[in-house]
């Protein structure tokens, strides 16, 4: 599976309005629940956010990959959204995210679901793929570095978990 099979142009937020974690989480979770994603849009928001109680999922380095499974998930996709002036996710590094890389699955795909997050991660972590996000000017640009990136990664990424998590790994 491959992240540009996960996203689409109308769900890359380039400049989200949000000015609290909470705020950003609920701005991407409407994104998926408008591109008929989610069966039940509080049902997922309150697994996001309750997942992000047990630990921040901003990793660090300006990004964060919030996530969850839930029956209100219909299939597996997810929602981009860049905020240029940072925010505060209460990031393991203690400094701002930029780019929110939020995943949405449905409970019976484990094996796809934490190979997108830790594709998304692996991305993300990429300091070139990482500033051309944050650069983008429109969702196609972001869409078509993804396609790069997964052209670069054709092989399936394996990732160690810990108690159902994934374990993070400097790329």
């Amino acid at each position: 599976m491959f992240l540009q099979d996960v996203v689409s142009k109308s769900t890359i937020v380039l400049d989200l309005k949000g000015t609290k974690k909470e705020d950003v989480i609920k701005e991407l979770v409407d994104v998926l629940a408008q591109n008929k994603v989610l069966k039940d849009k509080d049902a997922f928001l309150n697994a996001v956010l309750e997942r992000e109680a047990l630990e921040s999922t901003a990793i660090g380095d300006g990004l964060a990959i919030p996530h969850a499974k839930s029956d209100s998930a219909g299939r597996i996709f997810c929602a981009i959204g860049i905020k240029k002036q940072g925010l505060n996710f209460d990031s393991l590094d203690g400094k701002p995210v930029y780019i929110i890389f939020l995943v949405a699955s449905p409970p019976d795909m484990n094996k796809e679901y934490i190979q997108i997050v830790a594709k998304a991660a692996r991305l993300l972590k990429s300091k070139v793929m990482f500033e051309k996000i944050l650069e983008a000017k429109s969702p196609e640009d972001v869409l078509k570095i993804i396609a790069d990136f997964d052209r670069i990664l054709q092989q399936s990424l394996q990732v160690k978990t810990k108690e159902g998590r994934i374990i993070h790994k400097d790329i």
